[in-house]
C-alpha cells in the first residue's frame, strides 16, 4: 500500500504540468475575421447578394460580432477543440424589406454551431447537427 501511495505522490508533479497544457488549448478562431460566401442546407445554397456583406468576428475574450443581412449582431462563444459553440445572438433591430428570412436563418444557422473546419482562408461552420453548412472566406 506504501508503495503505491509513493507512486500516486511522485506522479503528481507531472500530472499537474499536463493538466494546464490540456486546458490551455488556444482558441484557434480568436482575432479572426470572416466574410459569409454561403449557407448549404442540402441540395439548397444561398448566397449573400452582391449588395449584401455577411461577416462574422471572433474576439480573443470569447464574444463574436458581424454584420448580418440587415442588421449588426452580437454573441458569445466556445471552442472545444474542432467544436464550436455560441450563444443567442442580440442585435440592432432595422427592417431591410427581402432580407430578414434570410437574416434569422443566418442568425439560427449561428446558433446551432457545432463541428467547425479551418481550411487555409476558409472557415466551415456545421450546424443543426449536421443540417446544414455556413461557409466563409478569411476577410482580415
Amino acid at each position: 500500500m506504501g508503495y503505491v501511495l509513493r507512486s500516486l505522490f511522485a506522479m503528481l508533479p507531472v500530472l499537474s504540468m499536463v493538466a494546464p497544457a490540456v486546458a490551455d488549448e488556444p482558441n484557434r478562431l480568436a482575432n479572426t475575421q470572416w466574410e459569409l460566401e454561403s449557407i448549404v442546407e442540402g441540395r439548397t445554397e444561398w448566397r449573400p447578394s452582391g449588395r449584401t456583406e455577411v461577416t462574422l468576428v471572433f474576439q480573443a475574450d470569447g464574444t463574436a460580432n458581424g454584420k448580418a443581412p440587415c442588421n449588426y449582431y452580437f454573441a458569445s462563444y466556445t471552442v472545444e477543440g474542432d467544436t464550436l459553440s455560441m450563444s443567442s445572438a442580440g442585435s440592432t433591430r432595422m427592417f431591410c424589406e427581402g432580407v430578414m428570412e434570410q437574416e434569422g436563418r443566418y442568425l439560427r444557422a449561428l446558433e446551432q454551431a457545432g463541428r467547425f473546419e479551418l481550411s487555409g482562408d476558409e472557415l466551415r461552420i456545421e450546424y443543426g447537427n449536421g443540417q446544414g453548412t455556413l461557409i466563409f472566406e478569411r476577410d482580415d
